[in-house]
């Protein structure tokens, strides 16, 4: 469990203006990372999981910085997370049947089914090389509103936390098209419960979690990608949500720092985010999604985000970036309460 409670008052800063990791000219888009610290993973390196158009990569690093291939997982996987329970990592991830351009389909490309519903999957490995069988954990065609203004009933970017009753599955449903780039968002937020990790996962009958709402100034498109962070008094989120700027009249996305004593009802809090789209540059367009760290030895937090612009009409180049958090110090605590009189 990471810290959520020194969440308050943390001061965010882009690593650098360029984004760390971006894929070859043939993979335009990497998206959606998944992020093991060293002492998290079975050698002491950095991992990080995302996905491409073709499916799901695994990246190395000795430092968290500089990023080198390691394989392709699995194909047309989407949107991983790993989640480590009793010495074994749980990959979990997205998949549909849909062809890959240029690629034919084949028994390895596909787990039997052949439409466009999606599916959350879940493969484990004692060791981040070799993963068992997927299994699937939940069927969109299940959840009653994953279908909502879309052909195809659709769920997204899994992720677990462990409670006292069994496991949550969070997870995004349906989707929205931003009205002026055709850009793809979750539309809702929602959850599903069992009482084991593998189990069958029934799906929370509150509704979703999150929905856009005509008068959230930064929620009224989509509720976009949320990750959950679960600490030992609540849960934090950081959440990259879809809306329309009224100012810039064009359709924006920001990072935003949610808060939740049970994991469902969740607040915006600061209403503030800690990062907007800028004007230029590769993460001009929209940011998509994020994992975050907390590393106790730096006293930091590690945020990587996936952000993308437009290269060309109908391409965008989506790559992914670094945001630290500084934990003040107590000096520094000190030092501001008695500039303030205090």
């Amino acid at each position: 469990m990471q810290p959520v409670q020194k969440l308050d008052n943390i001061s965010w800063f882009p690593f650098n203006d360029e984004p760390l990791l971006s894929g070859p000219w043939y993979l335009p888009a990497v998206c959606d990372p998944q992020l093991l610290l060293p002492d998290e993973s079975p050698d002491g390196r950095w991992h990080l999981f995302a996905h491409s158009w073709l499916g799901l990569h695994h990246y190395v690093s000795t430092s968290g910085i500089a990023w080198e291939p390691s394989k392709l997982i699995e194909y047309r996987a989407h949107s991983p997370f790993v989640f480590i329970h009793k010495g074994n990592y749980y990959l979990l991830y997205e998949k549909h049947d849909r062809k890959i351009p240029f690629v034919g389909r084949s028994s390895a490309q596909s787990d039997g089914n052949n439409d466009d519903s999606s599916r959350i999957m879940l493969c484990s490995s004692p060791d981040l090389r070799t993963w068992s069988r997927p299994r699937v954990l939940l069927d969109s065609r299940s959840v009653p509103f994953s279908a909502d203004y879309i052909h195809a009933p659709r769920v997204s970017r899994p992720q677990l936390v462990k409670t006292a009753e069994g496991f949550r599955l969070y997870f995004g449903v349906s989707q929205t098209a931003m009205p002026d780039t055709g850009e793809l968002f979750s539309r809702y937020f929602a959850c599903a419960e069992s009482s084991t990790i593998d189990g069958q996962y029934t799906p929370s009958g509150r509704g979703p979690l999150l929905a856009p709402g005509p008068d959230d100034p930064y929620m009224n498109l989509g509720a976009g990608s949320v990750r959950v962070l679960q600490g030992q008094e609540g849960f934090a989120a950081f959440q990259c949500s879809a809306y329309w700027d009224e100012k810039l009249r064009r359709s924006r996305s920001a990072l935003f720092v949610l808060t939740s004593q049970d994991g469902l009802k969740w607040k915006r809090e600061p209403e503030t985010p800690i990062l907007m789209t800028p004007q230029r540059g590769w993460a001009a367009g929209y940011i998509k999604s994020c994992d975050v760290r907390f590393k106790e030895s730096e006293n930091c937090w590690y945020c990587y985000y996936s952000a993308d612009t437009a290269v060309m009409p109908g391409l965008r180049r989506e790559s992914i970036g670094l945001l630290l958090g500084q934990v003040p110090t107590l000096q520094g605590l000190e030092a501001t309460r008695v500039g303030n009189g205090e």
